[in-house]
């Protein structure tokens, strides 16, 4: 009698285990997950998509929602059209699945103006300035701009190339200077940065990115990137 109750415990002891095991959850672990966006990245952004570098004080997204097409006006260098093309090219790379940029002589929305500053008026370009854009924008979609690259003898270059790149990279929706990245195309301070850095590259990205509508405020922009 005692062996046969024996015999039973270890039983119902290994059923119970058997079952334990059987409806244990198993833990997933979400440690290594790599975030979408780095808090430099979101910081970044923030500071240099979010209004306008001599707008009021509205601070929304505004882009492109069409083809960009440009006009190419005055005396252009060989040079400054071969740092034109070489800009439009790195756009399409970036984000040529969303937005397309080319040249376009008949029918642009971009008109690109290579003239003296004594002509920037035709930019409602703000005194002081070599290179200039001004963009119209309806609900906070980019359908128009004028861009002015100064041709006078005393600019050197790889500073018009330099101009020829942020201007045209502003254009697109990434309307403000940054002190932060000496070697950004958005750096605030005078330069002669010929290409786009890696955070650059991510700038445009998140612009063009599903994620991010014309429009959004700050702290929409915050809540999406950080999901």
């Amino acid at each position: 009698m005692i062996k046969s109750s024996i015999i039973l415990f270890i039983l119902v002891l290994n059923i119970c285990c058997l079952s334990f095991d059987e409806t244990t959850p198993i833990h997933v672990q979400n440690e290594n997950i790599t975030p979408k966006y780095t808090d430099k990245e979101i910081e970044y952004f923030k500071e240099i998509a979010i209004g306008t570098e001599y707008g009021g004080n509205t601070q929304p997204i505004r882009k492109w929602d069409s083809d960009i097409k440009i006009k190419i006006n005055g005396t252009p260098n060989q040079r400054d059209l071969s740092a034109l093309n070489m800009t439009i090219s790195d756009i399409n790379d970036i984000i040529g699945d969303k937005i397309s940029v080319y040249i376009d002589e008949s029918n642009p929305n971009i008109n690109i103006y290579f003239v003296p500053i004594h002509d920037f008026s035709i930019c409602n370009a703000v005194p002081g300035n070599y290179g200039y854009f001004f963009c119209k924008w309806r609900n906070n979609i980019i359908y128009e701009c004028d861009i002015c690259i100064a041709t006078d003898e005393s600019l050197l270059q790889e500073e018009r190339s330099h101009m020829i790149r942020e201007e045209l990279t502003q254009s697109l929706g990434l309307m403000k200077d940054s002190l932060r990245y000496p070697d950004s195309i958005f750096y605030e301070r005078w330069s002669y940065t010929q290409k786009y850095s890696a955070i650059d590259v991510k700038m445009i990205k998140i612009l063009y990115s599903d994620d991010i509508k014309a429009g959004m405020r700050k702290d929409e922009v915050e809540n999406v990137l950080r999901k």
